[in-house]
């Protein structure tokens, strides 16, 4: 194994990084939403299709995820890994961040976002201004969840 491979697979486990699965279906999305989590001092994974995610989940521990509506073809009532995640277990969830992109979502709606049991809704629209919307959603969650989860931590439960 070559000095440079090494090289990238360490960087994946740098210390302060936190790791990201990108479940989208559009290659640009995808990208520009990897190059805004890197910024974010996230390294980013993006499966192949929905098996490839489901295996990926099965293996790993992710701090976020982004999904798209539409991946694995079956739209928001039918896709398949959605509802997974919206049906793990709270003391593995509550430790994901979960956005969900969709054309019908306005972006940071609490209320949608509740309906559909993530952390964040974003309109495909505003996928130019994921960078922020992710920073801005995740440091409100941290804060709100900060308590708890120090208290957890506290009483060895995390």
């Amino acid at each position: 194994m070559s000095i440079e491979k090494i090289d990238d697979i360490l960087k994946e486990y740098e210390e302060g990084l936190k790791r990201a699965m990108i479940c989208v279906t559009d290659n640009d999305f995808s990208k520009q939403i990897s190059s805004s989590i890197t910024e974010l001092k996230y390294t980013s994974e993006i499966p192949l299709d929905i098996d490839d995610a489901f295996d990926r989940l099965k293996f790993n521990q992710y701090d976020l995820i982004v999904i798209d509506e539409n991946f694995g073809g079956a739209g928001i009532e039918g896709n398949k890994f959605l509802r997974h995640i919206q049906l793990l277990p709270m003391n593995i969830r509550r430790y994901i961040f979960v956005a969900l992109l969709g054309a019908n979502f306005r972006t940071f709606s609490n209320m949608r976002a509740f309906e559909q049991s993530v952390n964040l809704v974003v309109n495909y629209k505003d996928i130019t201004n994921i960078n922020l919307i992710l920073k801005k959603a995740i440091a409100d969650n941290d804060q709100f969840y900060k308590v708890f989860k120090e208290s957890l931590q506290k009483f060895g439960k995390r």
